[in-house]
C-alpha cells in the first residue's frame, strides 16, 4: 500500500506539473460560463476521422448512449445526442455526483467551515449520540469519508447497495450513517460506500446551514453559470450527495473543466488547487485493475486521467496531459459496466491523437464525422411493415393484469413512487406508423402512451415523467415495448407474449437486474 501511495504521488506531481505548464501557456484560455466555443477538432490538435471512429462506436445500440461529448483546449469539437434526449434537457448523473459533493468540502476548506481534512467526523456532530463507537469510528476522519476509506462495515459494490437501502428506509439517514459498525481501521480499506458520501453532505449542512444543492447553487454553479439543476433531499432536508444531481450535458463538461483547470475559474480559485490535484490522483488502492481513487474521483494511473463514473454509465472524463474533457451519458445494461463500458471509454478517449499543434483542415474526415454525428442525431426511420394478424385481434382488448406491474415514477428531483396499472389495451392499425399503449391505473385514471413503430422514440409526458416509447414485432405473436425515461439512465422493457384472450408479459429494468412477470386477460362480460 505504502509503495503504490508513493507512485501515485509521483503521478500526481506530474500531472500537477503538466496541468500547471499547460495554464500559463494558455495565455488565451477562455472560461464558457456563457456558453463553450467551438471548433474543429483539426484546429485543437485532433483528427476527425478519429473522432468519427469514437463517436460510431460508443454510439453502437447497446451502450443506450445519450449524449456524448469531446472538449479539447476549451472548445467542443464534437458532440451529439441521441434521441429523445437533446442538448437542452439535464441528465440523472447518478454516481458522478458524488465529486460534486466532494468539491463542496473543498470549498468548505477554503471558506474556512472546516479546519482540515483531518479533522474526526464525529467531532462534527456533537450533538448527535452514536452508536458502534469504538476507536476506529473515533479516528474516522473526513479525508477518510472522501477516499472511501471509512472503515465502516458497507460496500454496497459487494453487498448491491443493501447498506444505502436500509438507510433510506431509516427514520433519520443520518443517524443511520453514523450509526453502522465499524468493519476495519479507518485509512487502511477501500470499500465503496454511499452513505459515506451522505455524511458528507451532511457536514455542508452541519457547517453552513445550507444544504448541497443551495450551497453549490452560490458557492459552484452561479460562478460557472450554471443555472438548470436539480438534487433529490432525504426527508431531513440533506441533498443525497452520493446520488441524484441532475445538469445539462454542457455544465457537466464545465464541472470537468473547472477541474482541468486546477480548481480557477476565470481568475477566481474556487476550490483550492492543492484539494483538485488531490482529488485526481489515486489516493487508495481499489482492488480494481488500473485503478486508484481520491477524493470522490476514479483514477486510472497507466494514462493519468481521472474520471467521475455514475450508475448506466455516466462519466466525465478528464485528461489534464492534453487538456481534454469527455463526457458520456446514457444507460449501459451491464451492472459490471466499469469494465465492459468505463474503461473501454476511458482508455479509447486517452488514445485520440492529441497534437501541440493545429492539424490541416480535412473536410474528408470532418465530412465523415458530421455524417456519424447526423446518423446519430436524425436516426432514419425504418420501414414498417404490414402488422401480423395478431396486431389486429388485440386491438381494443382489454387485458385484466393478475399481479402488479409496477412502472417507476421519476420526477424532477429522483424517483418518487410507483404507478401501478391494472389492465391494459392496445391500438394497432396495418402499416401504421404509431401504436397506443393505455395502461389503466389503480388510482381510476388512464394512461395512453403512444409507442413508435418505425425504430424511434414517440416522446410523450404521462404519470411518470417524460418518456419515449418504441415498439416492435419479434414475431407475429411477440410485441416488445421499451419505454425510455428522458434524461435518466432507466429503459424498461415489457415484452408482451399474446395467446387467445391472453398476454404473458415480462418485464425487465434495462440497466439494472430486476425482472417480473404478470399475466392479462380478457374478461367476457
Amino acid at each position: 500500500m505504502k509503495r503504490y501511495i508513493e507512485f501515485l504521488s509521483t503521478i500526481s506531481l506530474i500531472v500537477l506539473l503538466l496541468s500547471t505548464t499547460i495554464m500559463v501557456a494558455g495565455e488565451d484560455i477562455s472560461y464558457p460560463t456563457t456558453e463553450w466555443q467551438t471548433s474543429t477538432p483539426e484546429e485543437q490538435g485532433m483528427d476527425s476521422a478519429e473522432l468519427a471512429g469514437f463517436f460510431e462506436m460508443f454510439s453502437q445500440k447497446h451502450f443506450n448512449m445519450d449524449s456524448l461529448m469531446v472538449i479539447r483546449n476549451g472548445h467542443i469539437i464534437a458532440e451529439a445526442y441521441t434521441p429523445p434526449f437533446d442538448a437542452d434537457m439535464k441528465h440523472h448523473l447518478y454516481s458522478s455526483s458524488k465529486s460534486v459533493t466532494s468539491a463542496l468540502i473543498g470549498i468548505l476548506l477554503q471558506e474556512g467551515y472546516l479546519d482540515n481534512l483531518d479533522t474526526t467526523v464525529l467531532s462534527l456532530f456533537p450533538d448527535r449520540t452514536v452508536q458502534n463507537v469504538d476507536a476506529n469510528k473515533e479516528a474516522m476522519t473526513v479525508r477518510h469519508l472522501l477516499t472511501m476509506s471509512s472503515g465502516f462495515a458497507c460496500d454496497d459494490m459487494a453487498t448491491g447497495n443493501q447498506s444505502l437501502h436500509a438507510m433510506m428506509n431509516s427514520e433519520d439517514w443520518l443517524q443511520y450513517a453514523l450509526d453502522m459498525p465499524m468493519g476495519s481501521e479507518p485509512g487502511t480499506e477501500f470499500h465503496y460506500c454511499n452513505a459515506v458520501t451522505y455524511v458528507l453532505s451532511a457536514i455542508i449542512n452541519e457547517k453552513t446551514g445550507m444544504s448541497a444543492l443551495d450551497y453549490a447553487a452560490e458557492k459552484l454553479f452561479a460562478p460557472l453559470g450554471i443555472s438548470d439543476y436539480a438534487w433529490s433531499s432525504s426527508p431531513q432536508g440533506i441533498s443525497y450527495g452520493f446520488s441524484d444531481l441532475q445538469l445539462t450535458i454542457r455544465d457537466m463538461a464545465k464541472f470537468g473543466y473547472l477541474y482541468l483547470r486546477g480548481g480557477e475559474w476565470d481568475g477566481t480559485q474556487i476550490i483550492p488547487a492543492d484539494f483538485v490535484q488531490a482529488s485526481i490522483v489515486g489516493q487508495i488502492e481499489t482492488g480494481w485493475p488500473d485503478t486508484g481513487y481520491g477524493y470522490q474521483w476514479w483514477y486510472v494511473p497507466s494514462i493519468g486521467t481521472a474520471s467521475t463514473l455514475g450508475w448506466g454509465g455516466q462519466y466525465i472524463d478528464i485528461d489534464p496531459q492534453n487538456d481534454r474533457i469527455a463526457v458520456l451519458t446514457g444507460g449501459f445494461t451491464e451492472n459490471t459496466r466499469p469494465m465492459l463500458q468505463g474503461y473501454p471509454f476511458f482508455y479509447s478517449t486517452f488514445a485520440l491523437s492529441a497534437g501541440d499543434q493545429a492539424l490541416p483542415q480535412n473536410l474528408e474526415a470532418q465530412n465523415q464525422l458530421n455524417d456519424v454525428v447526423a446518423r446519430i442525431e436524425e436516426p432514419e426511420p425504418g420501414l414498417v411493415e404490414s402488422m401480423p394478424e395478431m396486431a389486429l385481434q388485440v386491438t381494443n382488448q382489454n387485458y385484466t393484469l393478475f399481479g402488479p406491474m409496477p412502472i417507476a415514477v421519476r420526477g424532477a428531483l429522483g424517483e418518487v413512487g410507483t404507478v401501478n396499472p391494472v389492465s391494459l389495451s392496445f391500438e394497432f392499425s396495418d402499416n401504421s406508423q404509431q401504436a397506443n399503449l393505455t395502461f389503466m391505473l389503480d388510482n381510476g385514471e388512464a394512461w395512453i402512451l403512444p409507442v413508435g413503430l418505425k425504430g424511434i422514440y414517440e416522446v410523450s409526458e404521462g404519470p411518470i415523467g417524460p418518456v419515449g416509447a418504441l415498439g416492435e414485432w419479434e414475431t407475429d405473436e411477440q410485441f416488445s415495448v421499451f419505454i425510455k425515461y428522458i434524461g435518466d439512465a432507466k429503459l424498461q422493457r415489457f415484452v408482451m407474449n399474446f395467446m387467445p384472450n391472453e398476454v404473458n408479459i415480462l418485464a425487465s429494468e434495462y440497466t439494472g437486474s430486476t425482472t417480473y412477470a404478470v399475466q392479462g386477460v380478457v374478461m367476457e362480460g
